[in-house]
Order: structure tokens, then C-alpha cells, then sequence
């Protein structure tokens, strides 16, 4: 059984064999839920993860990258006259 010490600031230390199996990285946000006795971690459900809309646009990716708008929007326009 692995056991950590609570900090005087209430931080807790996961130990690494557990952040190896449970595949936590450095600022990875987690859901801290309380069943009776024990103090559960989960990952958020990705709504949980994302702040609109700074994080959705970040995880977006770019898909206008290597476009020319103007000839886009040109194609467009004439394809709604045929």
C-alpha cells in the first residue's frame, strides 16, 4: 500500500508508481469526489477539461492553414449558381 503525507498547506504528493499506472502528468486538472472514508481522483470528462472558449479554440486546429480565403470564398459564391 502506498501512503503520502498531507503538507501544511493541505497538498498531498502522488506517489510515482501510482502516477505511472494512473498515467498523471504535471498540471493535469482531476475531480476530487468524497465517498465515506475515501477521497477519490478522476479526470474530468473533456467538457469538464475545456473553458469556453479560450481551450476549445486551442484544440482546434488551424483549418484554414495553407488557404487562400479569398479564392475560398470566391469558389463558394460561384458554386451556388450552378
Amino acid at each position: 500500500m502506498n501512503q503520502t503525507l498531507v503538507s501544511t498547506k493541505y497538498q498531498i504528493v502522488i506517489p510515482k508508481e501510482i502516477r505511472k499506472k494512473a498515467n498523471i502528468k504535471p498540471g493535469q486538472k482531476m475531480n476530487v469526489h468524497v465517498a465515506g472514508e475515501q477521497i477519490i481522483l478522476t479526470r474530468p470528462t473533456l467538457e469538464e477539461k475545456l473553458n469556453w472558449p479560450q481551450d476549445y479554440y486551442k484544440k482546434l486546429k488551424n483549418p484554414w492553414k495553407g488557404v487562400d480565403p479569398l479564392k475560398y470564398l470566391e469558389e463558394e459564391r460561384s458554386s451556388w449558381d450552378e
